[in-house]
């Protein structure tokens, strides 16, 4: 009979990929023959929501040069040794994770040379106010911050992102004030869901996104400044955003598609918000994109408001080149109010010949 120690160090890898990390960890206790065979494991999923210190685990961590995947959960990070170094980590995520300072967030994301995938999920309550993410190998970066219920901005808490090799950005946040973004590239596709921080600044650091989804409350009076040249899709919410449509609209020359829909499709931002309120008024101008690129538009949970229904009627008599619109009723329309709705956009007068109308 074979000796699992006997075994080679391919085939016990894959054995200790089929366990828990604490447990694949352990066995480094077994004899001299198992002691560094988990630091060959290529993926750790640590969660120490029963521990009260990870402090043990995370010491044997720095000493791993070969892990590519990492996901911590619930863990206590309180210092990171000068000499730490991840030369092989590809994947973060941090969920929940305490740590005790600022510097120890950038100390620890200092470590890693050629992350390019961070996932970010904080609660309320830690001790860190500016969570700095400065990586410039990174590509994507999802970020949660989030409290239950409705809770005043924190204007001392934020992100401050530096990540010029960015490609994808997703917040959802509940809780911050702030955001700085550095560096931003061009060409960025984001997702925005942010209850409190300073909209203006913060969609003003996402004017060569191409592509935009927005759950972002407008200030009264305050827009940022800048085209948004590189735009060929975006989503809005209607909920909160529907402020933003003419501007966006009129300085995204290149805009293809068009998504309006209900924050509550995507758990978003402005569900719990107070005093939430939207508005929208015909241009006096035709933005450029309606003249010569918009081709499809999509309406989630249509409600048929007076406000949604001008703006139906607006895209169609001035979208030169809408090829299909589609409208998704919301559940609280009656299917005889349905019909009314249908017979009414379809009698409506289109600027596009070729253009389609939908409904579900």
């Amino acid at each position: 009979m074979v000796n699992i120690s006997d075994l080679s160090n391919d085939l016990l890898v894959k054995i200790l990929l089929l366990i828990p990390s604490k447990v694949a960890v352990s066995t480094s206790l077994l004899s001299k023959r198992w002691g560094s065979v988990w630091k060959l494991i290529p993926k750790l999923d640590y969660d120490d929501t029963y521990s009260a210190s990870a402090s043990e685990f995370i010491g044997n961590l720095y000493t791993h040069e070969t892990l590519v995947v990492l996901r911590l959960m619930k863990v206590t990070i309180d210092d990171v040794p000068s000499t730490t170094c991840f030369r092989s980590l590809k994947t973060l995520s941090l969920l929940d994770v305490f740590f005790t300072s600022d510097k120890t967030v950038e100390r620890l994301l200092s470590c890693f040379p050629i992350l390019e995938t961070l996932v970010v999920d904080r609660w309320g309550g830690e001790n860190v106010k500016t969570f700095a993410i400065c990586v410039p190998s990174l590509q994507s970066l999802k970020i949660r911050y989030r409290v239950g219920g409705y809770h005043d901005p924190k204007n001392d808490h934020g992100f401050v992102i530096n990540a010029p090799s960015l490609k994808y950005l997703d917040i959802v946040d509940h809780f911050s004030g702030f955001y700085s973004l550095v560096n931003m590239p061009e060409q960025l596709d984001a997702e925005i869901h942010v209850r409190h921080c300073d909209s203006e600044t913060l969609l003003g650091y996402l004017t060569s996104s191409k592509k935009l989804s927005l759950c972002l409350k407008p200030q009264m009076g305050s827009y940022p400044e800048g085209d948004f040249d590189q735009l060929v899709s975006l989503d809005l919410c209607v909920m909160c955003s529907l402020d933003w449509l003419n501007l966006i609209l009129s300085r995204s020359p290149k805009l293809r598609a068009l998504r309006l829909y209900q924050s509550r499709e995507r758990g978003g931002s402005c569900r719990n918000s107070r005093n939430v309120r939207t508005k929208w008024e015909q241009p006096s101008s035709v933005p450029e994109c309606l003249l010569v690129s918009l081709k499809t538009v999509e309406w989630i949970l249509y409600k048929g408001t007076q406000e949604e229904k001008d703006v139906v009627k607006y895209l169609l008599e001035n979208g030169n080149f809408i090829k299909t619109m589609s409208i998704g009723f919301s559940s609280v329309i009656t299917l005889e109010e349905r019909n009314k709705i249908q017979l009414e956009f379809e009698s409506m007068p289109r600027s596009s010949r070729r253009c389609q109308l939908s409904f579900t």
